[in-house]
């Protein structure tokens, strides 16, 4: 029986990932001024994430209360609710505008992270970019160390590539490696 439960579940959340990924997010064909944020898919995720393990901890309550609240299982569900908790909040924030944010305009580039950290580039800067699993890393000034990465889910990725494209500038994209 829980093994049917839990194919039910996973159906459930795999239909609810299939409706979220067919829903239209707003984009723009503009290369001179768009804004790389997080999908907020992201948040709903997250929040239907916290609320799971919310659930299970009251149902674990609920049906052992003695069980629940001794110090043994306590040592375990404090700090992994706290990080879990932690994780879910940061993810329902992360598409807010000014949390984790690329913003280009014109030959300005802002990267922001969690509303405090703000790095200022131009494009004209960018020595070079480096296509890698799940986006893509761009350096500038021929440093080694990336300035920033640009995610490749965001709504406007392919924004930013063609705007890189339109100025000339270098995409690496690494050969896949051979198994044979």
């Amino acid at each position: 029986m829980k093994y049917l439960g839990t194919i039910l579940v996973a159906y459930i959340v795999l239909f609810i990932l299939d409706i979220m990924q067919k829903r239209n997010h707003k984009t723009t064909k503009s290369l001179n001024k768009f804004s790389i944020r997080t999908i907020s898919d992201v948040s709903f995720i997250c929040a239907i994430g916290a609320l799971f393990v919310l659930v299970i901890f009251i149902w674990g309550f609920w049906s052992e209360p003695e069980n629940f609240c001794s110090k043994r299982y306590l040592m375990f569900i404090i700090p992994f609710s706290i990080i879990w908790f932690g994780v879910t909040l940061f993810g329902m924030i992360a598409p807010l505008k000014g949390v984790w944010e690329i913003k280009v305009e014109g030959d300005n580039i802002t990267v922001i992270k969690m509303f405090i950290f703000r790095r200022y580039w131009k494009i004209s800067d960018i020595s070079y970019c480096k296509m890698k699993r799940g986006g893509m890393n761009v350096y500038v000034n021929g440093r080694k160390k990336k300035a920033f990465f640009v995610d490749g889910m965001t709504d406007h990725f392919d924004n930013f590539i063609k705007r890189m494209e339109k100025e000339g500038k270098e995409i690496i994209i690494p050969e896949p490696k051979d198994t044979n």
